[in-house]
């Protein structure tokens, strides 16, 4: 299976009260990673320049393909961890993705961080692939003073009619509708062209809507870092989609790729399918 992850690449300053580390991140990195020991044939379209090139280079030794477009700057933010939660700012931006010398894949993921996918982009990846995903976090940020804020997104209906997977988390749902009720919520996004809607509570599950409402437990296990797990969600979840078109496996399956990553930092446990699918047994 080819599998293309379409987002920025990020370099970020992680403070909190006792430490703080810089980091490369970035849906792109999390997704690429997830796909390639699933299986996949890895693929990230990425903005940035040399500042990256450690990054990209682990990137390659895990046997992912990586186009990166030059830009003169790269996508940088700060996450200041305080007793009242996380603070984010935007330090540089990368700038907006062009589609181009992309061959056809089997999947596409849309993993935006800061407004870097245009409608364009989303319309040129739905006529080069067979399943298109798309996580609506780099939708509905905007950046007030340099801190970033949720927003509305106006423009959602331009976008979820080209779409087959769409993954929401569950601070975002008021930036992507109105409603009150999950299923209402689903409903409304099926409504916009959607196949399947992902609504993902962390610790507290996912709700999975298509063909009906499933919710998807969480495997139980020793929590350490929770940063990316929604990206592995996603990733896997498409995934196994791709294979099986069955939308409650597809939960599962994603809901036990999720469950390793969370046990160290970063990228650290992301691991093969073999142990996934033994997880996934254990859910189903």
């Amino acid at each position: 299976m080819k599998f293309l992850v379409i987002g920025n690449l990020t370099k970020d300053l992680i403070r909190t009260k006792e430490d703080e580390k810089t980091t490369f991140g970035g849906s792109s990195s999390y997704c690429s990673i997830t796909a390639k020991r699933l299986g996949c044939q890895s693929f990230v379209l990425s903005r940035g320049n040399e500042k990256f090139n450690d990054w990209i280079n682990i990137l390659k030794n895990e046997g992912i393909k990586v186009e990166l477009q030059e830009s003169k700057k790269i996508t940088s933010f700060v996450n200041d961890y305080t007793e009242f939660g996380r603070v984010q700012k935007v330090l540089s931006d990368a700038g907006k993705i062009k589609f181009k010398n992309i061959k056809k894949m089997d999947v596409i993921h849309i993993g935006p961080v800061f407004n870097e996918i245009t409608l364009e982009c989303v319309k040129k990846a739905r006529k080069n692939c067979k399943l298109l995903s798309l996580d609506v976090q780099g939708f509905v940020r905007k950046s007030v003073k340099g801190k970033v804020e949720k927003k509305f997104w106006k423009e959602r209906k331009k976008f979820l009619k080209y779409v087959d997977l769409l993954k929401v988390s569950a601070d975002e749902i008021i930036s992507v509708s109105d409603k009150i009720n999950y299923e209402d919520v689903c409903r409304e996004l099926v409504g916009l062209g959607v196949k399947v809607v992902e609504l993902t509570f962390g610790e507290r599950g996912s709700i999975v809507f298509g063909e009906k409402l499933h919710n998807i437990p969480v495997y139980k296990t020793n929590l350490v870092d929770k940063t990316g797990s929604g990206d592995v969600y996603t990733t896997a979840f498409a995934i196994k989609y791709f294979e099986t078109e069955n939308e409650l496996d597809s939960g599962l399956f994603a809901s036990a790729a999720a469950s390793f990553v969370v046990e160290d930092f970063g990228t650290n446990n992301i691991v093969e399918r073999n142990n996934v699918e033994k997880r996934f047994e254990d859910i189903k």
